[in-house]
């Protein structure tokens, strides 16, 4: 028996590697001397460097940044000297849950800091930088980005903007550094909205981060201005690319600079891990996430290896804390033959979550048993 265990993380409760570690005490109970291989899986979200770090081997390193909104903190990347490679995730500097929520400051939280990230990599002789989005607190277009790597921002007065997207409408020129560093960037990004408008990143993400409707409409302009100054500037037009919405627009300012591909985090991730070849061997495949429900078939884990599977004709099962039974009846994963879920009428989410990796085990072993044997 050759098994594959390839799950994301379930929010709040276990790491991607602890899940792996409770499905493979569930097959080695009933098959001993099964081949399981773990490959933890991520999007670009939290813990997407910690996986990457895992397959490329990578050492961690600590940088003095800031926050969103500016406080002084100690973050850190994962560095491949060999590859010359930064793996940075912008949660650890720029994410919502590093503030409080009762002091979220959506007009003024920028990503500053995770500019300094990169300008860090960069000083350090990177020449690719893997940069994943998920959980950002701002919505300033990366422009915080470019102020940390030497760009100015100016007003129609000539004065220079404060960080945040609250003041991008008063935008007028950038004037980038006199050199440009010789990077490229590939961008995890996990979702399609445009960078403005009614699925851009202000009326879309802005209120998640404490943003209130006339905010959300202020940000909005700040992007639209964005947009036009960094087209006119640089002659690039990028504010309809799928993915420029992400992350308070991140991406719209790196796209008009250097050498950027957008792609979902999942397809950065199984290409490190060798999970095509790992489908080629194996008898099944195991997979979850936290919650599985509409979005799950939107560039997630699950979906992915579900077609990897598909592809090598291997069985799949999934495992969840949460099933949206309604949001899921639909689906068309025809290789997914059976959803284990934590959470039933007796097992509430609390419980759930504090007792997930002992649930997971359990739960697992007595789908095989039903099922398998």
């Amino acid at each position: 028996m050759k098994v594959v265990l390839a799950p994301d993380k379930f929010k709040g409760s276990l790491t991607s590697f602890e899940v792996c570690k409770a499905l493979e005490a569930a097959v080695v109970r009933l098959w001993p001397d099964a081949e399981v291989r773990q490959l933890p899986m991520a999007d670009g979200g939290d813990g997407f460097a910690a996986v990457l770090k895992y397959y490329k081997g990578t050492s961690s390193v600590s940088v003095n940044c800031v926050d969103a909104l500016g406080k002084a903190i100690t973050a850190g990347y994962e560095w491949s000297a060999t590859e010359q490679l930064a793996i940075i995730e912008m949660a650890v500097a720029s994410g919502l849950a590093m503030l409080d929520a009762k002091q979220l400051k959506p007009l003024e939280a920028s990503t500053y800091g995770t500019g300094l990230l990169l300008r860090d990599a960069i000083g350090r002789g990177a020449k690719k930088i893997i940069l994943g989005l998920g959980g950002s607190a701002t919505t300033d277009g990366g422009t915080g980005i470019l102020k940390a790597l030497g760009f100015t921002l100016l007003d129609a007065n000539d004065q220079e903007l404060p960080l945040g997207g609250g003041s991008l409408a008063a935008l007028k020129k950038i004037i980038a550094p006199d050199t440009l560093p010789d990077i490229r960037i590939q961008i995890a990004c996990d979702v399609n909205n445009v960078l403005y408008g009614p699925q851009g990143a202000a009326f879309v993400y802005a209120p998640q981060k404490g943003a209130d409707a006339a905010q959300v409409q202020q940000l909005d302009n700040g992007l639209r201005q964005l947009a036009a100054v960094l087209e006119e500037t640089t002659g690039r037009q990028s504010a309809n690319v799928p993915g420029t919405g992400a992350a308070g627009g991140i991406a719209i300012s790196l796209l008009s600079y250097f050498d950027v591909q957008l792609i979902p985090g999942i397809e950065l991730i199984s290409e490190a891990a060798g999970l095509e070849n790992a489908m080629q061997h194996a008898n099944l495949a195991i997979t979850g996430e936290g919650k599985i429900d509409a979005q799950t078939l939107q560039g997630k884990v699950i979906a992915k290896i579900v077609s990897q599977a598909a592809a090598a004709g291997v069985p799949v099962l999934a495992c969840c804390g949460v099933l949206d039974e309604e949001a899921w009846s639909g689906n068309t994963l025809s290789s997914l033959v059976g959803i284990i879920t934590l959470t039933d009428a007796e097992t509430d989410s609390a419980y759930a979550m504090k007792h997930a990796a002992e649930l997971l085990t359990i739960r697992t072993e007595a789908w095989f048993n039903a099922h398998l044997r």
